[in-house]
Order: structure tokens, then C-alpha cells, then sequence
């Protein structure tokens, strides 16, 4: 599960002092519809491919003889994150399957760093640590279809000694959660529909309305994969409407906490502006891959009596790449 700090934010949003304890839940789950086809495999895809190709065949290399002097050669730390992160695509990513459901995981893995670089014996160390993360989030998603979507490599923390690197995953999966809604949700906590139904535990507004936006991205053809994965964090009051409302689902409450039902109309309008909020924040040159919305709430004691206050948001998290054509299909892990 996925963490954020949400600090920055409620200092500029709870005017009251007191301690303050934050729950975070991060939603995993979305969905993605295919739609329509891309471009061609370009003469640039097939020289990435390349670059790519020769990368993982020295990893081979190096790891079936580990005392290649080619071993102790340096990479620069930025250059290494590129590579490990466009191989594990390249080599497992299939941008292309078509999928319901979208599970996102992460994990953190530690690489030693010498004179400020990384040497070639612990790229190859570091990309094995990559891929066997890969795998065991693949193993622990039970569906009857699933499949790597993006692999996200990012560098976390870097000193003289050590570089730690975070290793995001998207697998599309076969689910059974559908597309459309015409149900009121709660507004997170996975406290499912508050028609009374009793149904839908488990997912709450977040993910529906995260569902609902990634049922809109055109996805690409066959043989796809993506290169420079970026995430974009946006809190809701970063975009606004003409009256100051937040664009995002926010909520504050004193005393009792009350959790919010959202109407089929409510959850529709955030969808849409999510989607805004997308196009919004889309790098020049990169695809859109998906949305994740998560729910969070902060809690703090306020006002002379020092009673509970409550604040709720959705924090929208929306992935961006570089959408490049393959030759070869993706391998198994």
C-alpha cells in the first residue's frame, strides 16, 4: 500500500492546532476499457528497442559471469533507474491487454552506490531485486487473467553509500466489477453502497469514480509498452471551479464523524472532472495510462473545547508514460 504525505496539505487546510492523526487509505483498484488502436511502430521504437535489447543482454551477461571485469564499470545512477525501468517493460509490460480491473502495488528495494554511480554487477543485482518484485506482486493477485501493464522505477533516496529505489507496479486483471454506475457510495473507508443494499463492501466512491475515468482512456494496439513513467499527485485544492469548490471530493465535520453518501449524479460529475484534471496535468509528448483515487481522512482536536474535527479527500494519482510499439510479445514471469 502505497503512502502520501498529506502535511503540506492540511496545514493550508485545517486552521486548527492540535495533534494530528492520519489515516490513508491508498485505492488499488481501477478499471480500463480498450477502445481504439495507435500509431505504427515507428524507426525511433525500434531503436529504443534496441538500446533496451543491448541493456538486458549485458544484465545476462553479467549475471552468468559476475567476474566480467565489464562488471566494475560505473552507470550513472539516473541512467540505471531508465534502463531497469524500460527493460521490466519491455520485457513483461503488455500496454495492450485487455483488462477490467487495475491493481496497483509497490515495494522498495536498496542498491549499494560507489563514488556516486552505480557499478554494472549491481545494475544487474538491482534489476534481478526489480523483477523479483514484479513477480511476487503478479503472485499475489488472485484472477484468472492478469498481466503487467507499467512498471514504475523510481529513485526514492540517493547518499554516498546507498541508492533506494521504489518499484511500482499496474497489472491488469480480469474482474467482475463492470463498467457504468447507478448507485450512491459511500465516499470511502471501503464501506461499499449506501442505498441500503448492503452490497459493494470493499470499494466506496473512490473507486468507482477512478473506474469510471480509466473506462474512458483509449488504450494502444497489440505489442505496446511504455518508457518514462511519471505520476502526477494532485489534492483538491490544487484545481477549483469559477466559485472556489474543489474539483475533488472533500468533506469537513466536527464532533461525530458522518460518513458521506455520494449520489450516481455526484460520483458522474467527479468522474468528469477528474478527466479535466487529467488532460490537465498531461506531460507534453506521454500518454495517459490511468487514475487512482484515494481516500484520506485527518483528524484533529479543535476549538476552545478542544472537540474532534474531521477532514476527507480524495487524492488523485495519474500515470503518464511514453507509449512506444514492440516486436515481441511480453514474457511470463
Amino acid at each position: 500500500m502505497k503512502q502520501s504525505n498529506l502535511f503540506s496539505y492540511f496545514f493550508l487546510s485545517v486552521l486548527a492546532v492540535g495533534s494530528l492523526i492520519i489515516y490513508s487509505c491508498q485505492k488499488q483498484n481501477s478499471e480500463i476499457e480498450k477502445h481504439e488502436n495507435h500509431t505504427e511502430r515507428s524507426l525511433k521504437d525500434s531503436q529504443i528497442e534496441k538500446r533496451i535489447i543491448a541493456f538486458r543482454d549485458k544484465i545476462d551477461l553479467i549475471r552468468e559471469n559476475p567476474t566480467l571485469k565489464s562488471g566494475s564499470d560505473p552507470v550513472d545512477v539516473d541512467s540505471a533507474v531508465w534502463y531497469i525501468e524500460a527493460t521490466s517493460n519491455l520485457t513483461y509490460g503488455d500496454a495492450s491487454f485487455e483488462t477490467e480491473d487495475f491493481i496497483v502495488d509497490s515495494a522498495f528495494i536498496e542498491i549499494p552506490v560507489t563514488n556516486g554511480q552505480i557499478l554494472w554487477i549491481d545494475v544487474q543485482a538491482a534489476y534481478d531485486q526489480v523483477i523479483d518484485s514484479l513477480a511476487e506482486h503478479n503472485a499475489n493477485i488472485i484472477a484468472n487473467q492478469k498481466q503487467l501493464i507499467v512498471a514504475d522505477i523510481s529513485l526514492k533516496e540517493f547518499d554516498n553509500n546507498s541508492a533506494i529505489f521504489e518499484v511500482t507496479s499496474g497489472f491488469g486483471t480480469d474482474g467482475t466489477s463492470g463498467f457504468g454506475n447507478s448507485f450512491p457510495w459511500y465516499w470511502g473507508f471501503d464501506l461499499g453502497r449506501c442505498d441500503g443494499s448492503g452490497l459493494g463492501v470493499g470499494l466506496d466512491a473512490a473507486d468507482i469514480i477512478a473506474s469510471l475515468a480509466n473506462s474512458t482512456i483509449a488504450v494502444p494496439s497489440r505489442g505496446s509498452y511504455y518508457t518514462d513513467v511519471e505520476r502526477r499527485y494532485v489534492y483538491p485544492h490544487n484545481y477549483t471551479d469559477e466559485n472556489g469548490n474543489p474539483l475533488l471530493f472533500t468533506d469537513g465535520q466536527e464532533y461525530t464523524l458522518y460518513h458521506q453518501c455520494l449520489s450516481a449524479t455526484d460520483i458522474a460529475g467527479y468522474k468528469s472532472n477528474l478527466i479535466y484534471i487529467g488532460s490537465q496535468e498531461k506531460p507534453s509528448g506521454k500518454s495517459l495510462i490511468g487514475y487512482s483515487l484515494s481516500d484520506m481522512t485527518a483528524y484533529a482536536l479543535c476549538g476552545d473545547d478542544q472537540h474532534d474535527c474531521w477532514y476527507m479527500i480524495h487524492l488523485a494519482e495519474i500515470s503518464y508514460a511514453i507509449l512506444h510499439i514492440g516486436s515481441l510479445p511480453p514474457a511470463d514471469f
